[in-house]
């Protein structure tokens, strides 16, 4: 089986974003974040206002859930060479893309340290054994 290089992880990201089903007040409340983060028209994004909304990102303290979030509605919206620059972006400098801490749950705004993301990936890919089925009840 081949594996995914980032590049098409994102697409593969962007494309799932795109099915996510927002509600109007959900909608809004994800819209007025990204406009506050000096995105006027996600669709004609370029790659300033991406990093103006990378750096906004990093700025506030948003759980991990809300950055999911924006990112899925922005990613309905922006252009995909932009959308794949902000998953792809390490703006905390910890060798972690953004797309990947959100998958790890890791802070996707605070800089982790190597074994923070290794306890992290461990966490993710721990081994839950299915429960005896020759048990009787």
């Amino acid at each position: 089986m081949a594996t995914l290089n980032q590049q098409q992880l994102a697409e593969l990201i962007i494309q799932q974003a795109g099915k996510e089903n927002f509600t109007d007040s959900e909608k809004a409340i994800y819209d007025d974040f990204i406009l506050e983060a000096g995105v006027k028209d996600p669709a004609k994004m370029t790659e300033a206002t991406a990093d103006a909304l990378i750096r906004y990102l990093d700025s506030c303290d948003a759980s991990n859930e809300f950055v999911a979030n924006v990112v899925n509605r922005l990613a309905q919206v922006a252009p995909v060479h932009i959308m794949t620059k902000i998953l792809l972006s390490d703006n905390d400098g910890d060798g972690v893309p953004l797309y990947q801490e959100l998958q790890l749950g890791t802070k996707a705004t605070v800089f982790n340290t190597p074994s923070e993301i290794a306890a992290a990936q461990q966490k993710q890919y721990q081994f839950f054994p299915i429960q005896n089925r020759d048990i009787e009840l």
